[in-house]
């Protein structure tokens, strides 16, 4: 609040002194305006003197004396007149002095007796809130804050989006479905508010995806394809309706938005992992493709599958690598369960176990992909297995496709 009184008292004093110059300069030209007539008049008294002594000494007489002596009054007058029109009056400097004084205070007033302060006020706290600067005390103030400026500035929508947000926050859900349907009917272009709204009818459905859930989705995607929190909807939609590759196309899309490690990122990249095992389940293949970001360069495309006759719980590792046929060390590796399987996997330079040793810096690649029975990443006796002895880097560009149908 200092800073807030600081810049205010600054502008009242840069105001004061719009005031004040006019008033300055007034009294100074009065000054010299008094100055002028003092000067007229003196200059007027000597030729009265010098007239005078002409008189006596007989070079004029009293006719003539008389008649430049009213002559020299006229002009004395004349210029006393002249300089009085040309000085500001005392009583308008009196007025612009006195603005300079009403004026900062009249301000100050009005200030200290509208809502300003108090929004101010409110703004900080917010922030703080935000920043996780306080307690449950002023949590809780800020919200009878927010709810009393709702109800004398009904048509604040910022105002009630802000408290929307903190009422589902704070587990109000429906008072945030109230605050953020007052918000989207009157502003019903906010398709970042109708993503909230959903949500917010997502909880308090009981985490349900209802007809008018997919409504605000679809509307919503339709103006921010991008949208993060209505990507995450339409995925339990489309999980709901046993969609799943559409619902791991949608989680995948919020999830790039995102953090990585953050609790969001995290329950996303499960939803991702679910709708894989479902594909999985389902008979379909899955794409495990490259993260956003990483490096571009050589890659190969590998569908790996397992042999019908080969059983194994849906929790064992399966390792998918290439490597050179002068070293059993992976030069790419990604790593899967046999419930994802079938699946597409890249081997590309982002799969690279060591910085310098990638598929970039060889010609001719060997495929594996081994079913870790033991669920270690070396080959153990009893793992299934299937290879590709030899791929040059021509053929790199071709999808390959390996069984694991081979026991160790």
């Amino acid at each position: 609040m200092i800073d807030i009184w600081f810049g205010l008292a600054a502008l009242l004093l840069l105001l004061a002194l719009v005031f004040l110059l006019p008033g300055l300069r007034a009294v100074g030209a009065r000054r010299s305006g008094g100055a002028k007539r003092e000067v007229l008049a003196e200059l007027y008294r000597e030729r009265a003197r010098e007239l005078q002594t002409a008189v006596q000494s007989g070079a004029m007489d009293e006719k003539q004396f008389a008649e430049l002596e009213a002559e020299m009054a006229r002009e004395l007058l004349s210029a006393q007149e002249e300089v009085q029109s040309s000085a500001p009056s005392r009583r308008g400097a009196g007025v612009l002095l006195g603005l300079a004084v009403l004026v900062p205070v009249v301000t100050a007033g009005a200030y200290m007796m509208s809502d300003r302060p108090g929004e101010v006020a409110l703004y900080r706290e917010i922030l703080a809130s935000q920043q996780g600067q306080t307690d449950a005390e002023i949590e809780k103030r800020i919200t009878s804050q927010l709810k009393a400026r709702i109800e004398s500035h009904p048509e604040d929508l910022s105002t009630r989006y802000v408290l929307a947000q903190r009422l589902l926050v704070s587990g109000d859900i429906a008072g945030a479905v109230e605050a953020y349907r007052f918000v989207v009917e009157r502003e019903p272009q906010a398709a970042s508010v109708k993503a909230e709204l959903a949500q917010a009818l997502f909880f308090a459905g009981g985490s349900k995806i209802t007809e008018e859930i997919r409504l605000l989705i679809g509307q919503v995607l339709e103006s921010q394809p991008g949208n993060g929190t209505a990507l995450g909807l339409a995925g339990i939609a489309a999980y709901e309706d046993k969609e799943y590759r559409k619902a791991r196309e949608h989680w995948q899309a919020a999830l790039q938005q995102l953090a990585p490690g953050s609790a969001a990122a995290e329950a996303l990249a499960a939803g991702v992992a679910r709708a894989e095992k479902a594909l999985a389940d389902a008979g379909e293949s899955v794409v495990v493709a490259r993260n956003s970001g990483e490096r571009a360069g050589p890659e190969i495309r590998v569908q790996v599958s397992l042999d019908s006759s080969v059983e194994a719980e849906a929790s064992t590792p399966v390792f998918i690598y290439a490597r050179s046929a002068e070293s059993p060390m992976p030069l790419a590796i990604v790593r899967l369960t046999a419930s994802q399987l079938p699946a597409e996997v890249v081997l590309d330079e982002s799969r690279a176990m060591m910085p310098g040793r990638s598929i970039s810096t060889v010609d001719s690649v060997q495929l594996v992909a081994r079913l870790a029975l033991q669920g270690d990443a070396r080959p153990a006796a009893g793992d299934w297995q299937g290879t590709i002895k030899a791929l040059p880097k021509s053929s790199w560009n071709k999808a390959q496709s390996i069984t694991i149908d081979e026991k160790l």
